[in-house]
């Protein structure tokens, strides 16, 4: 017997709508899920980790020297909690001396001085590069699925572009996606250690891991596979220790 267009029988026909709706409401809990972690990374990378401890640094910055380093989300904490040194703490007069995001959730604009798509907006970093008397470095890799399709679903949702060319890959896009952009960004492989990197104080460096961050399955992909010797010696070499 054939009902629907199956050969299954009229029970999985009748079920085929549920499972998409409960799959719908799944979807819909995880970007909203997504969307919250995202605004409370923020928040407290400026409040505590930028005033409350960063901060403290800054009258030392001759001879203390910190490293930034967050993968996902704390990608995020991290790079906001620059925006809570005081102003007056720029290159040399910063204690962060190299800030590395590992596959970050959240936008590639971030740092941009004008949006691609809009030029009287801009990043809601802008001019916070400044702040880090170092390399800037970014892990991208389109095996990551969840920078690569729930990020810029939630951020569509949300009109989140800024904080965040009008595809959604482009203008909702993450750095984990595609790197920093519109900041003037290098480009280089995520390398085998012993590769000599061209870092620049105060300069992006963009790090394509397509050969390297490759393994995950869904719905996350390869979001959480960070853990090479590839990314180690990124990060040992821009904060000088090797």
């Amino acid at each position: 017997m054939q009902l629907g267009g199956t050969e299954e029988g009229g029970a999985v026909s009748m079920g085929d709508p549920f499972k998409k709706l409960w799959a719908g409401a799944k979807q819909a809990l995880r970007i909203a899920t997504y969307y919250q972690m995202k605004q409370r990374a923020g928040i407290i990378g400026r409040k505590d980790v930028g005033r409350m401890v960063l901060a403290q640094f800054t009258p030392d910055a001759s001879t203390i020297r910190i490293h930034l380093l967050g993968h996902s989300f704390g990608a995020r904490l991290v790079s906001f909690s620059l925006s809570g040194l005081p102003e007056s703490a720029t290159r040399e007069k910063s204690p962060v001396k190299s800030m590395f995001l590992l596959q970050g959730a959240f936008s590639h604009y971030t740092f941009a001085d004008h949006l691609p798509h809009d030029t009287t907006r801009a990043g809601a970093l802008k001019g916070m590069a400044d702040r880090v008397d170092g390399p800037l470095l970014t892990t991208h890799s389109l095996k990551d699925l969840a920078v690569g399709l729930s990020y810029p679903a939630a951020s569509f949702l949300n009109r989140d572009d800024a904080a965040a060319v009008d595809d959604q890959g482009s203008r909702w896009g993450a750095m984990g996606h595609d790197g920093a952009q519109a900041v003037d960004a290098g480009k280089e492989t995520l390398a085998p250690p012993g590769k000599d990197y061209p870092f620049q104080k105060g300069k992006w460096l963009n790090l394509d891991g397509n050969k390297v961050i490759i393994h995950g399955r869904l719905p996350a992909g390869a979001h959480s596979d960070i853990v090479h010797p590839h990314t180690a010696w990124a990060a040992l070499a821009s904060a000088a220790i090797v």
